[in-house]
């Protein structure tokens, strides 16, 4: 399991030098969020890399339309991963994919939103099959319904016995860190933000987070 954090933020020098404080921590995935990249475009996306040149940025674009151009762009600018809706056209999410294959950028599927996100995910896999999916629960979401771990966890094991790559978003906290890892659940990527962005000590927190996932890892978990 890796961390991803996801620097939404609306200030470039912020996020810039977050990203760098915590790349130096080794930091492995480091996302430039949606908001970033609306308020600055993709420039964001290269200097986000350019603070971090030895992890592996992503660029959350939650496509939704011309897949093969935004896959194009995310790679021009640097990043190494991509994200397309995946309730969005399944013709748009094949040029998405295929072009990021073809410009050597991995993409994922962000599965925000879908109700049935599962099956969607396996509908998606019948005609083309991305480098991971994303099973996320929104803000919106969260701040009324809560978040649903088990039923993201359930689902990314079914997934990952398929044969793909699994990463979960949405108001991850040290509390479900703790449950994945007790509870032997494994994903490939956990997505974190504002538990991290938003501590006093950003580094502090991804350090913390991140040893109680390695210690899972030489576990055996």
């Amino acid at each position: 399991m890796k961390i991803q954090v996801a620097l939404d933020l609306l200030d470039i020098r912020r996020a810039v030098g977050l990203a760098r404080e915590l790349c130096e921590s080794g930091l492995e995935m480091v996302e430039a969020g949606t908001p970033l990249i609306k308020m600055y475009g993709m420039s964001a996306v290269g200097a986000i890399k350019a603070a971090c040149p030895r992890a592996e940025v992503v660029a959350d674009l939650k496509t939704a339309d011309v897949g093969e151009l935004e896959a194009r762009l995310a790679r021009e600018f640097g990043a190494d991963w991509g994200t397309v809706l995946g309730a969005t056209n399944i013709e748009t999410i094949e040029e998405f994919v295929r072009a990021g294959r073809s410009a050597g950028l991995k993409t994922a599927v962000d599965l925000l939103g879908v109700r049935d996100a599962l099956g969607r995910a396996r509908e998606i896999m019948g005609r083309v099959t991305p480098d991971m999916f994303v099973l996320h629960v929104g803000i919106d979401v969260q701040s009324r319904a809560g978040l649903d771990l088990d039923g993201l966890l359930d689902a990314a094991s079914k997934l990952r016995g398929e044969g793909v790559s699994v990463g979960i978003a949405g108001g991850i906290t040290e509390r479900e860190i703790e449950r994945i890892v007790s509870g032997k659940r494994e994903v490939d990527v956990v997505i974190i933000g504002r538990a991290i962005v938003n501590d006093p000590s950003p580094r502090s927190k991804f350090a913390a987070l991140n040893n109680t996932l390695k210690r899972a890892r030489a576990g055996g978990t």
